[in-house]
């Protein structure tokens, strides 16, 4: 294995600088001890998690690329790495979203676990399981393959009895330290002398309004205030109990000796249930709390504030991969530190971040020189690698591979009406082309491009080629210019874009009107419009058979 504390210049990400904290913090996870591995490495745990309560949006997202990031460095540096996703499936359903379908149906539902709320859709067996595949489904493209983990079943499982009895036998001290932490807040109203950390739902109703008593050994007997329905439970054969959150989470810390976990900045506050939970790990389950990064939420633009997925219209990660590459989107969360707040655009601003990816892309790719530029390279070179679908490294003075410019690409999608294959006839001159990943890279970047046009592109930005041709009445400088244009792409069919340039220069020259005035008129015979992308580019990529008819419509005889 890699000595994990040796410098390397090429770990210079904050993942890395994550990871070497975790190291540090759980140096367990490097000597073998406690697990029965007669010395060999044991894997370290990192984790993350979401109650699957609606839509689990983009912004649920950063957590979970978080923590591969931080996994990835660990694995650059040796480590046997376990990441753990869980699903928070036995938590209740407290709100229904509104745009979710059968919505009298969600309301009977609400205080039941969400594991237990039918699916509204009719596709799987719970609501749970419905937002659970729909997340899972949309990270396989980018890479990120966790260990995923249903709390419900574990709970049912008895799997956590042990830390529940812990908890139970602990209670008087965890009051206190959450008391504590209601104190340092102001709050008025304090645990009671009385409070058990458990909760739960009624086996009969379903329902969360129970009342706690138990007999100091496995047994739990709760009575629910809903149905009036009363239970004994051995907690060593599962069932319905589980612990409150902010006891459930340093719970499962010890019981997966998870040595990362990052948290949303409402959790990461003073007197959270980050610091609440480290305090329990420690106190009651004699373990010590995860390395924690604290990240900021993810906004879309145009809607403003945090993303919620109670007010219903969310956008997800699958949304996301309509218009953003997997190795774009990796990038684009890999390149901002998780406490820095950003903004998902779909906007213009989707074609200025693509340009600063294939920037970023091309640096990666330059030699080191020893100037003051290396740190810049070596930077994108690893923040490149962890934004990759299948974590390549790259090699430094390699040429780039072939990617099409977005802006260049979406206007030759719109001349072919979004058909890839003749798109990609335009870059025929690009030789890598052959190469089967570029060219499923070149397609992967079309589709994008061409859902972006279709959904989201500004009105200015779209255009068709018209499909018949119109005749309008063309007099003085301008039928000149029209006919000019006719009997260049007449006598030079395959004429480029770096050819018809020349010719519009020269034509500038000798015409009196600014062609600027005159462009219009080509513009409205070619897209019905009086704007569109460079003419000489858009006349060379439709080509000479496709151009001329329309231009020569208004050229014919009265």
């Amino acid at each position: 294995m890699a000595n994990p504390s040796a410098p390397d210049p090429h770990l210079n990400h904050w993942a890395d600088q994550a990871a070497e904290r975790t190291l540090r913090a759980h140096p367990e996870a490097l000597s073998g001890k406690g697990d029965g591995s007669q010395g060999k490495p044991e894997s370290i745990a990192v984790a993350a998690g979401i109650t699957p309560s609606g839509v689990v949006h983009v912004g649920n997202f950063r957590e979970v690329i978080t923590v591969d990031l931080v996994a990835r460095a660990l694995a650059d540096r040796g480590v046997p790495v376990r990441f753990i996703y869980s699903w928070d499936d036995f938590d209740v359903m407290r709100k229904v979203p509104k745009d979710a379908p059968q919505q009298e149906m969600l309301h009977q539902n609400l205080r039941r676990s969400i594991a237990d709320v039918p699916d509204p859709w009719g596709e799987h067996d719970s609501y749970a399981s419905h937002h659970i595949a729909a997340f899972e489904q949309s990270l396989a493209p980018l890479g990120i393959a966790p260990e995923f983990i249903r709390q419900h079943q574990r709970y049912r499982a008895g799997a956590y009895a042990e830390g529940i009895h812990e908890a139970l036998a602990n209670a008087d001290r965890i009051r206190e330290i959450l008391n504590d932490a209601r104190r340092a807040h102001g709050a008025r109203r304090l645990l009671a002398d009385d409070w058990l950390p458990l909760a739960g739902f009624c086996d009969a109703c379903g329902k969360d309004d129970l009342r706690f008593a138990w007999d100091g050994e496995w047994s739990v007997h709760y009575d629910c205030g809903q149905c009036g329905h009363a239970h004994d439970v051995d907690l060593r054969k599962g069932g319905n109990l589980k612990l409150p959150w902010r006891v459930d989470w340093p719970m499962r810390w010890a019981q997966e000796r998870v040595a990362f976990e990052p948290g949303g900045k409402d959790h990461s506050s003073a007197g959270g249930s980050y610091d609440t939970a480290k305090r329990i790990v420690a106190e009651i389950y004699g373990w010590s709390a995860p390395q924690y990064v604290g990240y900021d939420f993810v906004s879309v633009k145009g809607q403003g504030g945090k993303i919620s997925s109670s007010k219903g219209g969310v956008v997800t990660v699958a949304d996301c991969l309509e218009v953003y590459e997997p190795e774009v989107l990796r990038w684009l969360f890999a390149s901002y530190r998780p406490n820095t707040e950003f903004q998902i655009s779909f906007d213009l601003d989707v074609v200025k971040l693509y340009e600063d990816h294939d920037r970023a892309f091309r640096l990666a790719h330059e030699a080191d020189d020893g100037g003051r530029n290396d740190k810049k390279r070596q930077a994108a070179r690893r923040t490149m690698q962890l934004a990759s679908v299948d974590h390549h490294h790259i090699e430094p003075g390699t040429p780039a591979p072939f990617l099409p410019g977005f802006r260049h690409l979406s206007v030759n999608l719109q001349i072919f009406d979004g058909d890839i294959e003749r798109t990609r006839a335009v870059y025929a001159g690009e030789a890598e082309l052959a190469d089967p990943e570029v060219r499923r890279r070149f397609d992967q970047r079309a589709r994008c491009v061409w859902s972006w046009i279709e959904q989201y592109a500004p009105e200015d930005f779209r255009y068709r080629i018209r499909a018949e041709p119109v005749g309008r009445v063309v007099e003085g400088e301008s039928r000149m210019a029209l006919q000019r244009v006719v009997a260049v792409l007449e006598q030079d069919p395959e004429a480029d874009d770096a050819t018809l340039g020349e010719h519009f220069k020269a034509l500038a020259g000798e015409l009196t009107t600014p062609l600027k005035e005159i462009y219009p008129l080509f513009y409205d015979l070619l897209l019905d419009r009086d704007r569109g992308p460079k003419l000489s580019t858009l006349l060379a990529t439709m080509g000479a058979a496709r151009a001329l008819p329309l231009l020569k419509a208004s050229l014919q005889e009265a």
